[in-house]
């Protein structure tokens, strides 16, 4: 089936105001290259502010996107601005892109010598390619594998990596972190697979190498300065604590691995990663013979751990030992421990899982606290074809969320809008109109966006006009919103969206849409428009930016057009004679 791009509304959504600004601006200047589209996936060059451009992979599903990466840095939520570029270049229309089968397809069309000569030539051309054969071919996973894994080929892989990670550039930064981090991501999956069949040896031999090799290099290479390592610390301590714990290790073999999972720790802490291996020592100090814990996957005792013995460690700890449990088939002993410790989440999923819905839809309503449990249960439902269960549990799951915001709370689980945005769209696709209408409605109560404003006006039909004065009316009681004024200049309350900016400098709205307000607001509010507008303008000015002139002069224009409206041409006269002036002394001037 092909795939329909997304359209802009789509994409907008998709990324921060910011991110879609910036990335529109770059497909509009024509930075987007090679858009290549092979089956699901799309791929593009960007360029951007590096001296090399950026490589963007986009994986299309059923018109949404399945998966998004860049090989720049950014890493604050949402698609960067190349990835938006690239969308809106793909939305753009049928000639944007290239259309050429999958590689995949291409590939298995070769018979056996062609495609071995085909990468042996490319090995001639591309030194860094047998690296990552071999560490592929050293981490192969199949049945019933007798052969350790040798991790020498894993280990000389990740140091590549980290070595090209961390080159030296010519910058004013001296430094500055480069490559892809699925590279590095790559590296640390190769040991999922063995995770995931219970063979915790293999798992702990790729894991061990990997993380030698980038506690040395992140340590030498990064001054600490690289925020994708941190991630990838904490996520290898975890995955360590799991493979230790699948792994039948003798009291000697443990403590080994205790000596160098500490070494890592300590390493580490000079450089502020203060507990990422935390879990993975707790794990290999406890295993699982505690008595304490073995009448718990009994059984035999329901409280888990004992009073007093809970931290952030034990806790990250259990849910390891969930895993465990789950990837060694104990499903009875998985549940135990679960509801034990109360992992309530853990609980429902895995009665689906087993096949037990009705079980866990009852457990759901007499345990689930918070609506991301009822968030990670309703997707477990619709992937086990279970939708109007999927739909039921949610809808429960909005009477958890609190009625309107409360700005001070955001612990995991306990915001409602991801949630109300689920339903939303789920309910909406099943017909279910009343239902995505509340949704869209608790959704937007959460957060007040113009995008989830839109969404309820969607939904609302006929209904529009009365739910609409509901929603303005929690707009106007919410202590903050970074929509407020683009909402209201959306709707004509071009008053209601001037008071609400006040006598400041809008800095809690874009300047996009303050641009925007005032060429609504110029002919009834001049005197607003032309205090602010001159105010921008003059603060560009009198720094000096010569880059952002462009910008103080569209500033300037919402001022002349307040200044016709009201009658008041010579003063506007005046005023942009006396910058002229102003300005042309200031430039005439000798430097210090």
């Amino acid at each position: 089936m092909p795939k329909r791009p997304p359209d802009e509304t789509a994409i907008r959504a998709l990324a921060s105001r910011e991110s879609f600004e910036r990335g529109r601006d770059y497909w509009r200047r024509g930075a987007v290259l090679d858009l290549v589209k092979r089956g699901d996936e799309l791929t593009a060059v960007v360029e951007g502010s590096d001296v090399a451009p950026y490589q963007v992979t986009i994986r299309l599903h059923d018109g949404g996107i399945a998966d998004m990466r860049c090989t720049c840095p950014y890493d604050w939520g949402g698609p960067c601005k190349h990835i938006v570029a690239t969308l809106l270049k793909f939305a753009d229309g049928p000639g944007a892109v290239t259309e050429r089968p999958p590689l995949r397809e291409r590939l298995q069309a070769l018979e056996r010598d062609a495609l071995i000569d085909l990468i042996s030539r490319r090995l001639a051309t591309d030194p860094d390619l047998a690296g990552w054969i071999e560490a592929d071919l050293a981490a192969a996973p199949h049945s019933a594998r007798q052969t350790p894994v040798d991790p020498e080929p894993i280990a000389a892989r990740a140091h590549a990596v980290l070595a090209g990670r961390y080159r030296e550039r010519r910058y004013w930064d001296d430094y500055t972190s480069s490559g892809d981090a699925a590279e590095l991501r790559d590296l640390v999956e190769k040991a999922v697979p063995f995770l995931e069949t219970g063979d915790g040896r293999n798992a702990l031999r790729i894991l061990e190498a990997v993380t030698d090799a980038f506690v040395d290099d992140w340590i030498e290479y990064s001054s600490g300065s690289d925020e994708h390592m941190y991630e990838l610390f904490n996520d290898l301590g975890r995955m360590v604590a799991e493979a230790a714990l699948m792994s039948d290790l003798s009291a000697e073999d443990r403590d080994g691995y205790a000596i160098t999972v500490a070494d890592w720790q300590d390493r580490l802490g000079d450089y502020g990663v203060e507990e990422a291996f935390g879990v993975a020592l707790r794990a290999l100090e406890t295993g699982w013979g505690d008595p304490a814990l073995q009448a718990v996957l009994a059984g035999q005792v329901t409280t888990w751990p004992a009073a007093g013995a809970e931290d952030w460690d034990e806790r990250a700890l259990t849910l390891v030992r969930l895993r465990v449990l789950d990837a060694c088939g104990r499903t009875d002993a998985y549940l135990n421990l679960a509801r034990a410790a109360g992992a309530t989440t853990s609980v429902a999923t895995m009665l689906v899982k087993l096949d037990r819905v009705p079980e866990a839809v009852a457990y759901a309503q007499a345990a689930f606290t918070r609506p991301g449990e009822s968030l990670d249960l309703t997707k477990a439902l619709k992937a086990a074809g279970r939708h109007d269960e999927a739909l039921a549990i949610a809808e429960a799951g909005l009477r958890l969320g609190r009625t309107g915001r409360d700005d001070d709370d955001w612990s995991p689980g306990r915001s409602v809008a991801p949630l109300a945005h689920w339903l939303r769209d789920e309910a909406g696709a099943m017909g279910r109109r009343d239902l995505a209408l509340t949704a869209a409605r608790t959704a937007f109560e959460q957060t007040l966006s113009l995008q989830d404003y839109r969404a309820v006006e969607t939904w609302a039909g006929e209904n529009w006009k009365t739910v609409r004065k509901d929603l303005l009316a929690c707009l106007t009681a919410a202590r903050f919103a970074s929509d407020r004024v683009e909402i209201l200049l959306s709707e004509g309350l071009i008053d209601e969206a001037v008071r609400y900016v006040g006598g400041g400098d809008g800095d809690g709205t874009s300047d996009a849409v303050l641009l925007r307000l005032m060429e609504a607001a110029h002919a009834s509010q001049p005197d607003w428009v032309i205090r602010l507008a001159e105010r921008k303008a003059a603060r560009i000015m009198e720094a000096g930016s010569a880059g952002l002139y462009e910008v103080a002069a569209q500033w300037l224009q919402k001022s002349a057009l307040a200044h016709d409206a009201a009658g008041r041409i010579d003063e506007w006269t005046a005023t942009i004679e006396g910058l002229i002036e102003k300005h042309r002394k200031i430039q005439a001037a000798p430097a210090a």
